[in-house]
C-alpha cells in the first residue's frame, strides 16, 4: 500500500506602500499678524480646532473549527489521495460494500439523526473502507466522543480535532486486521472502519486537511 502524503505549501503575501511628496519655490510669504481678526469688526477670531474622525477598527477573521457538509465524496480527500485509493483499495462508492463506518451502536445512533455524506472504497470483499462525514452539535459530539472512550479507543488532542483510533485483529471469517478512525473538531465527525486495508495515519491525516484546512 503506497503512502499517502499531503503537501502543504504555504503562501505569502506582501503589502508594500509607497508614497510621494513634492514641493517647489515659490514668492515669500506676507507678514501677518499672529491673531486673526475679522474682515468686519476687527475683533479677535479664536480659532476652532480641528476635529478629526476616528480610524476604523480593522476587521479581524478568527479561524474557524467547523466544517460544511462536502457535496460529494470527491470533496473529502486531495485529488493525490483520491487516485492512490481508488488504484489500491478499489473504486469510489460501489453499491454492492455496504460496510458501515463504525460498530460503536452509541456512535451509529447519533449516525442515525444528524446530516452526513457516505463514502465507501473497495468493492464487496475481504478488503474495504468505508468513511462517514457527519455535521453535529456539541451534545452529540461528546456523546460520540464518551462512546468510543468507553470502548477503549485511543484518543489524542490535535490542533481543532480530536482523533481517536481503535485496531483488531481477525480469526475468524474474515480473517485479517481491521480498525476504526474517528475524528471529532468543532460541528464536524468523520467516522472511518476498514478491513485489511490499512492506510493510516495518511488517509485521516488527509481527510483533516481537507475539511479543517
Amino acid at each position: 500500500m503506497r503512502r499517502l502524503a499531503l503537501a502543504v505549501v504555504p503562501a505569502a503575501f506582501v503589502l508594500t506602500a509607497a508614497g510621494c511628496a513634492s514641493g517647489g519655490l515659490g514668492p515669500a510669504p506676507a507678514e501677518t499678524s499672529s491673531v486673526p481678526v475679522t474682515t468686519e469688526t476687527g475683533a479677535p477670531v479664536t480659532p476652532t480646532p480641528a476635529t478629526t474622525a476616528p480610524a476604523a477598527p480593522t476587521p479581524t477573521t478568527e479561524p474557524s473549527e467547523g466544517i460544511a457538509l462536502p457535496a460529494s465524496c470527491e470533496q473529502v480527500w486531495s485529488p493525490e489521495a483520491l487516485a492512490i485509493l481508488s488504484e489500491d483499495v478499489g473504486p469510489l462508492n460501489d453499491p454492492g460494500l455496504t460496510m458501515l463506518s463504525t460498530e460503536v451502536v452509541p456512535a451509529l445512533e447519533v449516525l442515525d439523526t444528524v446530516p452526513s455524506l457516505r463514502c465507501t472504497w473497495g468493492l464487496p470483499s475481504d478488503v474495504g473502507i468505508a468513511t462517514t462525514v457527519a455535521i453535529v452539535d456539541d451534545a452529540q459530539a461528546d456523546a460520540v466522543l464518551a462512546a468510543l472512550q468507553e470502548q477503549a479507543f485511543a484518543c489524542e488532542d490535535r490542533v481543532v480535532v480530536t482523533r481517536c483510533e481503535l485496531r483488531d485483529t481477525f480469526d475468524g471469517a474474515p480473517e485479517g486486521e481491521g480498525g476504526e478512525v474517528h475524528v471529532l473538531g468543532g460541528n464536524g465527525w468523520v467516522s472511518t472502519h476498514w478491513l485489511n486495508a490499512d492506510v493510516e495515519p495518511e488517509y485521516t491525516d488527509d481527510v483533516i486537511a481537507t475539511l479543517w484546512g
